[in-house]
């Protein structure tokens, strides 16, 4: 940026330069003529001159001085655009390849997931299985014990009974009859009556 400001000033000093020094002469000249230095037929070899050696003066500046500078800068501005085009498709590039890699790892980490819910699941339902066979085998422990308790305590209570029963019958045949019956009639009567039961 530097260099174009300074191809500039210099430029523009040659051209000033190069104006002033003929507009100079012609003040001159004119003050001793009289009228405009411009319209004088007679110095216009000189102007051509003066003009053709500003112009090729101003030419071979131009061309050996600002030109290549303003070329450079303009090369080295498409340099850097070609560099950031490359750097962004390689970043694109590499864009794409996270993005890929990243789905990737979430379709694994979904799947792994899926997998360790699954067996999670089996798990649980072979648990719950496993628990509620315990459960049936202890509870028909338990109906075979509760079975044999209400067994027992029938056997129990019929035994009882039986007793009771032969009371109350030899009791009864006494106060009927007056007389005590035999304890063996009274079992027979008892057993017959316990099994119409």
């Amino acid at each position: 940026m530097n260099q174009v400001l300074k191809s500039g000033l210099q430029l523009s000093a040659v051209a000033v330069i190069s104006v002033i020094g003929p507009v100079c002469a012609y003040a001159a000249e004119a003050e001793h003529q009289g009228g405009m230095p411009q319209l004088d037929t007679s110095s216009f070899s000189s102007q051509i001159f003066w003009l053709a050696v500003t112009f090729a003066a101003l030419f071979i500046l131009m061309w050996k001085v600002a030109v290549p500078r303003v070329g450079d800068v303009i090369e080295s501005r498409e340099q850097k655009i070609r560099a950031d085009l490359e750097r962004a498709e390689q970043l694109r590039v590499e864009i794409a390849e996270a993005e890929a890699s990243v789905e990737k790892a979430l379709s694994e980490a979904r799947s792994e997931a899926q997998d360790i819910l699954r067996k999670a699941q089996e798990k649980l339902v072979a648990d719950h299985a496993k628990k509620m066979e315990k459960l049936d085998a202890d509870l028909a422990v338990k109906m075979t014990d509760a079975e044999a308790s209400i067994d027992e305590a029938r056997k129990e209570a019929m035994a009882s009974i039986r007793e009771v029963a032969q009371e109350v019958a030899a009791a009864s045949i006494e106060k009927l009859s007056g007389k005590a019956a035999s304890k063996a009639d009274v079992t027979k009567a008892v057993d017959a009556a316990a099994k119409g039961v």
